[in-house]
């Protein structure tokens, strides 16, 4: 049964929530990297929290609402899921399918059933924006590391910097998202694309580590107590393990802006999809020489002995001779 088409109202739901879920991308980027800043103000992250946290609950009750009016026809338990990835992780809901359609609905695009075209759409739509996101990474890792002592002395250059870092990360992220939910197998997407997922996962796992770190360490600040040399050492791997997130994600940013720009030239992209058909040719062959090898076995088999035929045993089970034999003794034995 054909699902009926997306109502206006279904349109203006699906955009409005397509906004707000970049709108919360956006300021979960600030929270990211501008609250754990050593510049930032307590004012500053006191609004970036208090957004965040008066923004999450309307995807909740939007996820809620799409499960009780999705299409019962179809199965609960994808629904069930992507409601609980989007209440976990709300930017997810920018272009979740319709509950009742299983549409899309992608800005400039519109209404799109999630497939291998909706993919190779937003894979060009987003192959020129994206490299010169990449392409950001390389002035803000100079002044991060080489005008260090530079940015931490000025305020403006610090948020700039802490800026930067934001809309690159934003851009990586706004893309997984649209071509994970486009994709017919999101797990599988992710798993093809693990340099993607990296980059975006990884800041958020220094922010987890630097906040679970930070609640501790001021409730020993605040009691008063000496630091124990075991509390220190765990507290130089918390520290070391956070550079080496740090680090971990500039080095996939870089090497993620040379994977785009050798990669995204027609010629280059023509030479894959060659490469690709003639690997499916070889194993199609392949495949034929098993099939044909096979289907001779099949044919020149010996046919299966008829049922229920007794067997000759001796004269047989009726103890009567051959005709061989029969004739041998009733022939005269001598000249």
């Amino acid at each position: 049964m054909t699902p009926a088409p997306p109502t206006a109202l279904a349109a203006l739901r699906a955009g409005a929530m397509f906004l707000l879920g970049f709108a919360f991308l956006v300021l979960a980027a600030g929270l990211i990297h501008r609250g754990t800043s050593g510049s930032v103000t307590p004012a500053e992250r006191h609004v970036l929290t208090t957004a965040v946290l008066a923004v999450w609950p309307v995807f909740v009750l939007e996820a809620a609402w799409g499960v009780l009016c999705r299409d019962r026809t179809k199965p609960l338990r994808p629904v069930l899921w992507r409601a609980l990835i989007v209440c976990v992780a709300p930017p997810w809901r920018m272009a979740q399918p319709d509950p009742r359609t299983g549409l899309i609905w992608v800005p400039r695009i519109g209404w799109h059933e999630p497939g291998k075209e909706l993919c190779e759409r937003l894979e060009h739509a987003f192959a020129g924006p994206m490299v010169l996101a990449a392409l950001m990474i390389l002035p803000v890792l100079g002044l991060e590391y080489l005008r260090a002592d530079e940015v931490r002395a000025t305020p403006w250059l610090a948020v700039a910097l802490d800026a930067s870092v934001a809309v690159i990360w934003v851009a990586f992220a706004a893309e997984f998202v649209l071509k994970a939910s486009a994709h017919p197998k999101p797990l599988r997407f992710a798993k093809e694309n693990w340099l993607d997922l990296a980059i975006v996962a990884l800041p958020v796992m220094e922010f987890a580590l630097s906040k679970w770190h930070a609640a501790p360490l001021a409730r020993l600040l605040r009691a008063g107590q000496a630091l124990s040399p075991e509390q220190l050492a765990r507290m130089e791997r918390l520290y070391r393990l956070r550079g080496v997130a740090t680090e971990g994600w500039h080095a996939l940013l870089l090497l993620n802006v040379v994977a785009r720009v050798l990669g995204q030239t027609p010629e280059r992209r023509l030479a894959r999809v060659r490469e690709k058909i003639a690997e499916l040719e070889e194993e199609i062959g392949e495949l034929e020489k098993d099939a044909g090898a096979l289907r001779e076995r099949v044919a020149g088999a010996p046919p299966a002995p008829a049922q229920n035929q007794p067997e000759t045993r001796s004269g047989g089970a009726t103890g009567r001779l051959p005709s061989d034999a029969v004739t041998a003794t009733s022939r005269p034995s001598g000249p």
